[in-house]
């Protein structure tokens, strides 16, 4: 309803899982890698606690997607399974000859057989249970039995266990004690923090085509983060409803009462149930109070003693080059897209963060920067110009331009807006390039051959 008034090419915080729009962020890319590494060095049983909306569902997506082919996932969704059902599930999985009325012990004996044949052909097997806090002591005796699958030198089945914080509490009981020695990593998904729920944003706003600058303002960042305890799942609630609450106020950003309004109608934030209406109702007035008082103290703080909370470095840049760019004046007939954005390179360039990833879109076939005004000004480059960057350099003997793309802090964010890029420039093949080593040589060069063209050039 919103995404044409936003500039937005799909729905930006849709609730269920979309791999392609995982954020990395809060540990969870690092959480994904540390999973892969496990399952495939046969590290036997694994346990991911969460509270309810921080992730688990997306993680355990994104986990089959980054597992290599050899790897043979059984996912189980369902807690209630019984001792000898959670057996025919896996069976059922794997497509082993077995029914509803194969005994128990026959049901081992396929799936050990299953798991023999696959370990000698250098294939494993990872069994994926989610809302594992839920299941019986029963069942989870069951799993450790399974867990006793083994070669002399290796684990035949790996086991990932999904669940809420419950899960831990389950774990500590005395009767399964010897599942819990079983496990040989422990993650915990934590709720974002609010420089991690303002990151969240930006970056699904990006991965569904928002090219602006902040749509949400600094104070419903903060109110955001704080109606929704850095949860994922309530933080895209409460998002989605802020944008439809500024839509419908016609507003080009959303403000604290866009967000507010959300907060309001969203039934899953709720009052604390030991907490008097007209107390709770208190509270809240109270904190929005404060958090509008915080931003208007900062906002007209003396000088020297502006606070910097809203002023990331980020914004201060945006800003910065936005009023260079309007001062810019390209020669009569000049290419006024490629001089803004050699402006903007420039400057990029010249930051000092050099652990970043780029995405390089192309690289021309020759120095001619009329070419490269006339790429700008079509699709889908245009709708991407506000990210876009150049730089010059010596390729095969001569001198050509790199069209570079956005800046990403993960390998994981910036493989989620390769893959989010339009099909044209897709089909470029386009790829990730570290940002240090471009950063290092363009600093290197000297303030008169950063751009290697005089303003002469460009007209």
């Amino acid at each position: 309803m919103y995404n044409r008034h936003f500039g937005l090419s799909a729905d930006p915080f849709r609730i269920t899982p979309d791999t392609q729009r995982f954020f990395g962020g809060g540990q969870r890319a690092e959480i994904l890698d540390s999973l892969v590494y496990a399952i495939t060095h046969g590290e036997g049983m694994v346990k991911v606690t969460g509270e309810v909306g921080t992730g688990k569902t997306m993680l355990c997506h994104m986990l089959q997607e980054q597992l290599p082919d050899s790897v043979e996932v059984v996912y189980l969704t369902n807690p209630s399974l019984g001792r000898d059902e959670i057996l025919a599930a896996i069976a059922l999985e794997l497509s082993l000859p077995a029914s509803a009325d194969t005994p128990r012990l026959q049901l081992q004996q396929l799936l050990q057989n299953h798991l023999l044949e696959a370990h000698r052909n250098k294939r494993q097997v990872v069994v994926f249970i989610e809302e594992a806090q839920q299941m019986s002591l029963d069942a989870l005796e069951e799993i450790r039995l399974l867990s006793n699958l083994e070669t002399r030198y290796s684990k035949l089945l790996q086991l990932v266990l999904f669940g809420q914080p419950e899960l831990d509490q389950l774990i500590e009981k005395h009767e399964i004690r010897q599942l819990r020695d079983r496990i040989s990593h422990c993650f915990r998904l934590s709720p974002l923090s609010q420089p991690e729920v303002r990151d969240y944003l930006r970056f699904r706003l990006h991965s569904a085509g928002y090219r602006g600058n902040d749509l949400f303002t600094p104070l419903a960042y903060r109110l955001l983060a704080v109606s929704s305890r850095g949860l994922i799942r309530r933080l895209n609630i409460l998002a989605d409803k802020a944008l439809l609450a500024a839509f419908a106020a016609q507003s080009d950003r959303v403000g604290w009462r866009h967000v507010w309004r959300a907060r309001t109608d969203n039934a899953r934030v709720r009052r604390r149930p030991f907490l008097p209406r007209s107390l709770a109702a208190g509270l809240g007035a109270g904190a929005t109070a404060a958090l509008i008082g915080f931003a208007v103290i900062t906002r007209y703080a003396p000088p020297g003693q502006e606070n910097t909370v809203h002023r990331t470095a980020i914004s201060q840049n945006i800003d910065e080059l936005r009023a260079a760019a309007l001062q810019t004046r390209p020669a009569s007939g000049g290419l006024p897209l490629v001089s803004g954005r050699l402006l903007a390179s420039s400057r990029w360039l010249q930051q000092p963060n050099q652990s970043g990833l780029t995405i390089q879109l192309l690289l021309t076939e020759d120095d001619d920067l009329h070419a490269v005004e006339k790429l700008f000004s079509r699709q889908p480059y245009n709708k991407l110009l506000a990210d876009l960057y150049l730089y010059r350099s010596e390729v095969a003997g001569r001198q050509r331009w790199s069209i570079l793309f956005g800046e990403f802090d993960t390998r994981t964010k910036a493989l989620a807006a390769l893959a989010d890029l339009p099909e044209r420039i897709q089909r470029r093949q386009p790829y990730l390039r570290s940002l240090g080593p471009l950063r290092n040589r363009f600093q290197a060069t000297g303030p008169d051959t950063r751009t290697g063209k005089n303003k002469d050039d460009y007209s």
